[in-house]
């Protein structure tokens, strides 16, 4: 097996300028570093990053931990994490906390071991005080689509902004009879939601419709079942707002089931657009939120905290709705 000595030698180079040419580092002259390359082809070196970990202090790994992997949102946002990682020369190692706190804070230990250079989570919950570990073991994180009290390392989505958007949109198209569905509020995107559907419904007077909101729906199949003896009832709304466009699928699945067509039964708004919204028949029409935006701030926070600085707090970032067709307007209705 090729070492870096090999490299050098075939090269023309010292060791330091090949450890420097595969490093990216600055001023090292073109011609150097294409012959430095060459030799690396030549030879098929292949780097050992432990050893060189060892050295520099550095894995040039970033931890990122998810609540669910099977929610398309997190594989479209963890999409975008590393590719934007990647250009800043780290690589992600992925871990899913499949909505356990316990598991969740097994991951924090194993990133620990692994010598991650940072953290950028995705918590399952409220209970944050095991993250804590991280700082005493000197490794930096961020949390990402959450807003907690007191907590400055925090890159947040405007989730109430968001919900009150898209509860407004359904009812400038008409609609008074409004159900809305939600996770449960341990996760606390949930709760912001909800109070931005509120806050649309009450500049309405519309509060009443609260009383007939799903809680704590816990996946697609709860969601079809529970929503198939709400469509097959008199109290039928016109329009769903759901917390998360998973929840819309089994909101499909139930009006399938029930006879019920989307949009012209019952209206259909979600939230995430995740990458089979567009696919969905209707197509879903659903409150993006800024992935790429929110990857960018997010890894550019955390290097920042890996080089000892302290970034100001963020203000909530803000997505968008995108129009499709699983709204429809409603006629001679009154504000």
């Amino acid at each position: 097996m090729a070492t870096i000595k090999d490299v050098a030698k075939l090269a023309g180079v010292s060791i330091c300028t090949v450890s420097r040419t595969l490093a990216g580092k600055d001023r090292i002259r073109p011609q150097t570093k294409e012959r430095v390359m060459e030799a690396v082809r030549t030879l098929d070196y292949k780097p050992n990053y432990s050893a060189r970990s060892l050295k520099t202090g550095s894995t040039e790994t970033l931890g990122l931990i998810v609540p669910d992997i099977t929610n398309p949102y997190y594989p479209k946002i963890a999409k975008s994490i590393e590719e934007y990682a990647e250009q800043q020369g780290y690589m992600i190692l992925l871990c899913n906390a499949d909505e356990d706190l316990q598991k969740e804070k097994r991951l924090v230990n194993t990133l620990k071991n692994r010598g991650v250079d940072g953290v950028i989570v995705l918590p399952c919950s409220r209970r944050i005080e095991h993250f804590e570990s991280l700082r005493e073991a000197d490794i930096p994180f961020v949390f990402l689509n959450r807003n907690f009290f007191g907590v400055e390392n925090c890159v947040p989505s405007d989730n109430f902004f968001g919900a009150y958007e898209m509860t407004k949109y359904v009812l400038e198209k008409g609609h008074r009879k409004i159900v809305a569905a939600y996770l449960s509020f341990e996760n606390n995107i949930y709760q912001e939601r909800y109070e931005g559907t509120l806050a649309a419904l009450d500049e309405y007077g519309l509060r009443s419709c609260a009383e007939n909101f799903f809680f704590n729906i816990k996946n697609v199949e709860d969601a079809a079942s529970r929503f198939q003896s709400l469509f097959q009832s008199r109290e039928c709304p016109t329009a769903l707002v759901a917390s998360n466009d998973m929840i819309c699928i089994g909101a499909y699945s139930a009006a399938n089931k029930c006879g019920l067509r989307i949009p012209e039964d019952i209206s259909v708004t979600g939230y995430d657009d995740i990458v089979t919204a567009e696919y969905m028949l209707p197509p879903l029409t659903s409150f993006r939120q800024p992935e790429d935006e929110i990857a960018r701030v997010s890894v550019d926070y955390l290097l920042s905290c890996m080089m000892g600085e302290q970034p100001e707090r963020l203000h909530p970032l803000k997505g968008k709705i995108i129009v499709r067709e699983s709204v429809c307007t409603l006629q001679n209705t009154q504000k």
